[in-house]
């Protein structure tokens, strides 16, 4: 016997526990064999460690101590180990069978897509053999004809009439003896003198049912050209004329005006009813607007007899204005209500400075507004001076309303650094003039800002122009009146815008030419 082998046995800790050591010597010989099969080292200490576990659970076992955790848990360890072998176990079971169905079924590589293909496409296997049986089956059935009916056959010889048949020869005997033998017959029965044939059997039993053909025709025909006779109160013809009548009696009674049951009298009844009730509507309707119109008049006039009117006077200027002036990005301010220069003076209610892309730039231009009855030209041009100091402006615009402005207010006129002109809040026709009167102050200030004496015939220039502009505005009159006659204006019309867009066109690009002058000469001047 061998001596005893002493193993190391080292368990692994429990939840809570330390390590414990354990050296102990195996003498059994089915232990020694078992513990040979595996190499000195942490794979000989594992089994003796699994060794002695199943050794303690077999001793608790066969002393009834082993617990619910214990086998709770080895059973747990145990599904797991299971749960992985299956796991493993189907993935490679589907990975064979996934190699196995591409294999055979892959659409691209498939052997049984291949095989399919190779059956079923136009030079396939499948189509050769069907071609082969059926080139077969043709030759075989070419052949048949040509022993039993082709040209050579017993069949073509029998039937031919050309030669000595005596076929055809019996079958057109027998077929001429039946032919004339059904026409004979035909006859024969068609035939007066054959008592039984079947048109004489016809004539008795027609003559036997309604006796005489041309008696029973006359009678008949009598019936009929009574049935069309107005003579007979009870015909076809009369009965048919009485419910004519009597309909176009009943349509003329719906059609009179006449009858108060009539479909035509209702309708009148009930287009008089509408257009009274349209009359009425449309009366109340007049009423009131005549009532809101005299409101709104009165309201106007109320508005113009007190200081309210120029407020709102005021306000749609300033309106206008951000309108006009807001493309060329310069700056409008109310000032109407604040003090300026001057002390305890409101002189001047919209200010404008001129924008820093523009050549005079922050240059100011003070508009006066004016809807009062008591101002003549010569206060205006005092006040319009007054508005320039009091606002630090160097031109002055004054408009006046066109409902109060005196005769001497021109509709638009230059004085130095004064525009005086007219404009109608409530008539977009005339911010006309308020656009070239903004236009005129702008090539004003220019002149303003710049004092050279040698720039005096480009403004003399510029002024020529705005002159000629302001007369190719005022013809907007004439087109305003001209524009209310009747056809007969509309070619002078024509011909009058014609003329006034070409000279308002050439005298832009003068205005133009010479602000590009202006704005060079000031660039080149020293500061």
């Amino acid at each position: 016997m061998s001596s005893p082998e002493i193993a190391p046995i080292q368990t692994k800790p429990a939840a809570g526990h330390e390590p414990t050591i354990v050296t102990f010597a195996v003498s059994d010989p089915e232990v020694l064999l078992a513990m040979a099969e595996y190499p000195d080292g942490p794979a000989r200490t594992n089994f003796l460690v699994t060794a002695l576990k199943v050794g303690v659970l077999s001793l608790k076992a066969a002393r009834g101590t082993l617990d619910s955790d214990t086998v709770r848990r080895e059973g747990d360890r145990l599904m797991e180990q299971l749960g992985e072998r299956l796991n493993t176990w189907r993935g490679k079971f589907e990975e064979r069978v996934t190699g196995s169905l591409s294999h055979y079924f892959d659409p691209s590589q498939g052997i049984f897509v291949e095989r399919v293909n190779r059956l079923t496409r136009a030079d396939g296997d499948l189509a050769v053999v069907v071609k082969q049986q059926v080139k077969e089956a043709e030759q075989t059935l070419a052949k048949l004809f040509d022993q039993f009916i082709g040209e050579n056959s017993q069949l073509l010889k029998a039937l031919d009439p050309s030669g000595d048949n005596a076929l055809i020869a019996n079958l057109q005997k027998t077929l001429d003896g039946a032919v004339q033998q059904q026409n004979g017959a035909i006859l024969h029965q068609f035939s007066l003198d054959n008592k039984e044939g079947a048109l004489v059997r016809f004539l008795s039993e027609l003559g036997a049912k309604h006796g005489d053909l041309n008696e029973a025709l006359s009678r008949n025909l009598g019936a009929v050209v009574a049935e069309f006779s107005l003579d007979k109160p009870d015909s076809a013809l009369s009965r048919l004329v009485g419910r004519v009548e009597a309909a176009q009696r009943s349509l003329t009674s719906e059609l009179s005006l006449d009858n108060e049951n009539s479909a035509l009298k209702r309708m009148y009844l009930m287009l008089q009813e509408h257009q009274r009730i349209t009359v009425e509507h449309n009366t109340r309707l007049s009423e009131t607007l005549n009532a809101a119109v005299q409101a709104l008049q009165a309201r106007r006039e109320e508005a113009a007899r007190g200081t309210q009117h120029g407020l709102e006077f005021e306000e749609g200027l300033a309106r206008c204005l951000r309108e006009l002036v807001a493309a060329g990005g310069d700056i409008v301010e109310e000032t109407g209500a604040s003090t300026g220069t001057i002390p305890n003076c409101k002189v001047g209610d919209h200010l404008i400075t001129i924008g820093p892309e523009k050549l005079a730039a922050g240059a100011r231009i003070v508009i006066e507004a004016k809807q009062h009855a008591g101002y003549d030209l010569a206060r205006s041009l005092k006040e319009a001076d007054e508005a320039r100091r009091n606002r630090n402006a160097a031109v002055c615009l004054f408009v006046h309303s066109t409902r109060t402005a005196q005769p001497s207010i021109p509709v638009f006129q230059r004085f130095g650094n004064d525009l005086v002109l007219r404009w109608d809040a409530e008539d977009p026709a005339s911010d006309v003039w308020l656009r070239a009167a903004l236009m005129v102050a702008s090539a004003l200030s220019v002149r303003a800002a710049s004092h050279d004496k040698q720039e005096a015939a480009s403004f003399a220039r510029v002024d020529g122009a705005i002159e000629r502009m302001r007369k190719h505005i005022e013809g907007f009159e004439e087109i305003n009146t001209s524009a209310n006659t009747a056809q007969r204006a509309v070619e002078k019309i024509l011909k009058r815008a014609r003329l006034m867009e070409e000279g308002m066109a050439d005298q832009l690009a003068v205005m133009a030419e010479e602000a590009v002058k202006l704005k060079g000469r000031a660039d080149s001047s020293p500061d």
